[in-house]
C-alpha cells in the first residue's frame, strides 16, 4: 500500500507538471509567436509594464531598440522613409525602437537594409571588414609626471604606450615641427587651454584663445605661428 501511494502521488505530480509545460509551449501562447509587420503583435508582458521581454533576455530586445534609433537617426531616416524601405508601417518601426515589437529574422533583414546596415550591427556586432583597435592599457597622467617628448622644452605626450589610433600631447610655448607649413595623414583637433596662438589651415588663418578649437583635416596643408609665452594647447592627431 506504502508503494501503491507513492506511485500515485509521482503520477499526480507528474500530470501537473506536463499540462503546464505543455501549455508554457503551445503554438496558441501569444507570447510564442512573432510580431508580423503592421499587426502590432508583441510578446507576453508578464511585468504588465507595457515592455515585452526579449526572446532570451531584456538586455537583447534593449540592445535591438537602441540600435534601431541610434542607426536611424545618424542616417537622418524618419520612421515612415524606413517603414517603406522595409515593407512595414510606420507602427511597427516605432515599436522595434521601444522594445515592443518581437521582429522575425526576415523583418529584422528588412529593417536592417532599409537602414544601411546588417542585422548583426543592430545586435551590437560590427561590419565584416571592420577593423578593430587593438586594445591597450589606460594611462592616467597628471600634468607634471607627463613624458617629455625629446627635443622640446614645452611638448608633453599624453598618448597610452600601445596606442595606434590616435596621439595626444600638450604644447606649452611651443609649437614643435608645426611652426611651419605641413601636412600629414588623418584629422587633427587642437583646443587652447591657455594663451594664444594663430592656425593657418589650407589658406585660412586664425587667432585661438583660450576655450577655442579647430578641428581640421591634416592632409590640408596647415602651421601654428604667433603663440604668446603663456600658450597651453592640447593637440589631438589620429595616425590615418
Amino acid at each position: 500500500m506504502t508503494s501503491s501511494r507513492v506511485t500515485g502521488a509521482e503520477n499526480s505530480s507528474a500530470d501537473c507538471r506536463v499540462p503546464e509545460e505543455i501549455s508554457r509551449r503551445s503554438p496558441d501562447d501569444p507570447g510564442q509567436q512573432d510580431a508580423e509587420p503592421g499587426g502590432g503583435a508583441g510578446k507576453s508582458d508578464p511585468t504588465g509594464s507595457g515592455r515585452a521581454a526579449a526572446p532570451d533576455s531584456a538586455d537583447t530586445g534593449d540592445l535591438l531598440a537602441a540600435s534601431v534609433a541610434r542607426v536611424r537617426r545618424a542616417a537622418g531616416l524618419t520612421l515612415s522613409a524606413v517603414a517603406a524601405r522595409a515593407g512595414v508601417s510606420p507602427a511597427y518601426v516605432s515599436q522595434m525602437e521601444s522594445g515592443a515589437a518581437n521582429p522575425t529574422v526576415r523583418t529584422l533583414c528588412q529593417i536592417a537594409d532599409a537602414l544601411g546596415c546588417t542585422p548583426a550591427e543592430l545586435l551590437g556586432g560590427t561590419r565584416p571588414g571592420t577593423v578593430v583597435a587593438p586594445g591597450f592599457p589606460p594611462r592616467f597622467a597628471p600634468a607634471p609626471l607627463l613624458a617629455q617628448v625629446d627635443g622640446h622644452l614645452g611638448i608633453w605626450d599624453l598618448t597610452a604606450p600601445g596606442a595606434s589610433r590616435i596621439g595626444a600631447r600638450l604644447l606649452h610655448a611651443d609649437l614643435g615641427d608645426h611652426d611651419h607649413p605641413t601636412a600629414h595623414p588623418g584629422e587633427e583637433f587642437v583646443l587652447v587651454l591657455a594663451g594664444s596662438c594663430r592656425v593657418a589651415v589650407a589658406g585660412t588663418a586664425r587667432l585661438l584663445r583660450p576655450t577655442d578649437s579647430c578641428h581640421f583635416a591634416a592632409m590640408d596643408e596647415h602651421h601654428f605661428t604667433d603663440a604668446s609665452d603663456d600658450l597651453l594647447m592640447l593637440v589631438v592627431l589620429t595616425e590615418e
